[in-house]
This record gives structure tokens, C-alpha cells and sequence, in this order.
């Protein structure tokens, strides 16, 4: 399986990021959010800036994170015109965060050629080697989630798993746990996948938390799908939490209830 973050060439914004919450750069203590007014949210901050070099096929704008009525939906938008053929939307953490339970409560965009996703990052843009884990749905088959990590730019043993609902759908609960053994993540709760026993490839350096939607460059529409999205087409997120490794503290499934499953 390819993955896009193999980028031949190093990425790095073209404009400077908005002035970001003020949160320390290596924070171990929970934090929960429910997005309620995404455009000063006191953990996470939308991306604002051109992309370069990289792998995503559109810019960030701000202005695609829209407030909702239960969180916020990151939209994607296309244009015309312009130096990318679409603008895109992305919201970061400002501190790094390690070893401890993440959780989401999303729904991904539906259309081929998009990506949802939620996230650990860091890499050469902090001074860190590449080191990453990550929630992934492809909108040309939202039946399906990937799961994936690196460790110094490297890919572990990723994997790809069938959905007993459509997650487009609705809003519903995933997550990870990432301890020095091992990674584990979850759907509504119950554990899908482990990494293997004594995996040297597991990301060690804390990463700021991300959670965006987007379109690739076409070198990586073998992955995504040929892009027939429509614009506006967005994933919701309606929570986001981290309890650090051995702590206590709120969590996104704590008074979560799993929608019911849609009839076909």
C-alpha cells in the first residue's frame, strides 16, 4: 500500500501560520474539545497557508473550517484559476503530545479524491525526524479505515479495515492508545488492530495532534481515486481528546452513544 507522506521533496510552508494557542510545546496534560467555536478554540487552530512541494493538491484556508451547530466541518472547496485547483482545511494542536489514549468523534467526507483524517505529526518543519500515527478514510469508500504510523519517515505495518456502517454517515467514535510497546486503535470503543509485538518501527517523538480534509496531487490518485467531489464536501468533527499514558482525565467516548446504523 502507498502512502502519500513519502514526499520526494521537503515540505514547508509559504506563508507564516496564525498566531496559535498559547499551550507549551511538550504538553502531558489532558485536554478535550469540543469544538464549539472552532474559530478560538482554546487546543486547536486552523491551518492558513500555501502548500509547496508536497503531496496535498490544494491550500489550506482558514475560512473552510465552519462553525456547526455540534463542532466544526473542514471543508474543501474547488477553484479556478488559481495555483491549486482547490483549497482544503486543516486544524492543528500547538503542542506536542507523547504516549497516552487519542480520541475523535468524526465523520469523514464522502467523494473520490478526498482524504479525512486525524493524526499525530511531527518532522522536519519542528527540527523531529518524521514520526507519525494515523486514522485515514478514503471518500471513494467510507466502509473502510486505515491505520498507519511511522517512525523517522518510515511506514509501519499499516493496515486497512471493513466497517460494519458507512462512516460517512455520521458522527462516531475512534481512537488510539500509543505506549512505548505499542499502538492499539479503536472503533465505537472496541480495539481493530495492534501493532506487532516488538515492532522497532513505532513513532517515539511527540507530535502535534492535526485532524484535515483534502485532495492529493495527481501522482497519488491511485490511492485517493480520480477526483469527481463535490465543492463544499467536508468531514465534521464533533470532539477531540488526549489523557496522557497513566493519568486520568475526560475523554471524548465518555458520555459518547454510537448512532444507529442506517438500513441500506
Amino acid at each position: 500500500m502507498y502512502y502519500p507522506w513519502t514526499a520526494p521533496k521537503p515540505y514547508t510552508p509559504d506563508l507564516p501560520e496564525p498566531k496559535a494557542p498559547a499551550t507549551p510545546l511538550n504538553s502531558q496534560e489532558s485536554f478535550l474539545t469540543r469544538l464549539e467555536t472552532p474559530d478560538a478554540d482554546s487546543m486547536l487552530y486552523a491551518s492558513n497557508y500555501d502548500v509547496k512541494d508536497s503531496h496535498y493538491g490544494c491550500h489550506w484556508r482558514g475560512e473552510n473550517v465552519e462553525k456547526t451547530p455540534s463542532g466544526a466541518l473542514l471543508a474543501i472547496h474547488r477553484v479556478k484559476g488559481a495555483s491549486q485547483p482547490c483549497t482544503a482545511a486543516e486544524m492543528q494542536t500547538a503542542g506536542h503530545y507523547s504516549y497516552g489514549r487519542y480520541e475523535v468523534i468524526m465523520r469523514p467526507a464522502r467523494g473520490s479524491g478526498l482524504v479525512s483524517s486525524f493524526f499525530t505529526y511531527t518532522g522536519g518543519y519542528f527540527g523531529d525526524p518524521h514520526d507519525e500515527i494515523d486514522i485515514e478514510f478514503l471518500g471513494k469508500d467510507t466502509t473502510r479505515i486505515h491505520f498507519n504510523y511511522f517512525r523517522k519517515g518510515k511506514t509501519g505495518a499499516d493496515e486497512i479495515f471493513d466497517l460494519p456502517f458507512d462512516a460517512a454517515d455520521a458522527d462516531r467514535l475512534y481512537a488510539f492508545e500509543w505506549t512505548p510497546e505499542g499502538i492499539t486503535w479503536f472503533v465505537e470503543g472496541v480495539p481493530y488492530y495492534t501493532t506487532p509485538a516488538e515492532d522497532s518501527g513505532l513513532p517515539v517523538a511527540p507530535g502535534r495532534v492535526y485532524m484535515n480534509v483534502w485532495a492529493g496531487e495527481p501522482w497519488i490518485e491511485q490511492w485517493t481515486g480520480t477526483p469527481t467531489y463535490r465543492s463544499g464536501a467536508g468531514a465534521h468533527y464533533s470532539c477531540v481528546s488526549f489523557v496522557p499514558l497513566g493519568q486520568k482525565g475526560a475523554g471524548c467516548g465518555d458520555d459518547y452513544t454510537p448512532p444507529a446504523v442506517l438500513s441500506p
